[in-house]
């Protein structure tokens, strides 16, 4: 897995289809998975992890079904918060990218 420092070069890999991490926030990781299916994942570390941005991630996944459709939402054994999509062919990158932003409440 290739690691970036900067989207633009995260944009540029999954281009390529390899796969790639980006530290895109403090305590936050964006990783991207070509194979078996291309697979978007926005983990937020415990140490960052309130109570009220689980509530909120919840909250905003249920009432906005049509914005986050086919985002997923899980906690890791280690406490760990992974918001993740598969994103369709027609969804540019920088598009599926903001909606795992946005569902986590991070720009």
């Amino acid at each position: 897995m290739i690691e970036v420092t900067a989207m633009a070069a995260f944009l540029d890999a999954w281009h390529n289809n390899d796969a790639c991490c980006w530290a895109s926030h403090p305590g936050s990781e964006l990783t991207f998975r070509p194979f078996p299916s291309p697979t978007l994942t926005l983990r937020i570390s415990p140490g960052l992890l309130r109570d009220s941005l689980l509530r909120q991630v919840l909250s905003w996944r249920f009432q906005h079904p049509d914005r986050y459709d086919g985002c997923y939402i899980s906690m890791e054994a280690d406490g760990s918060l992974s918001l993740m999509c598969q994103p369709a062919p027609e969804i540019s990158p920088h598009d599926a990218i903001n909606t795992l932003f946005s569902l986590a409440n991070l720009s």
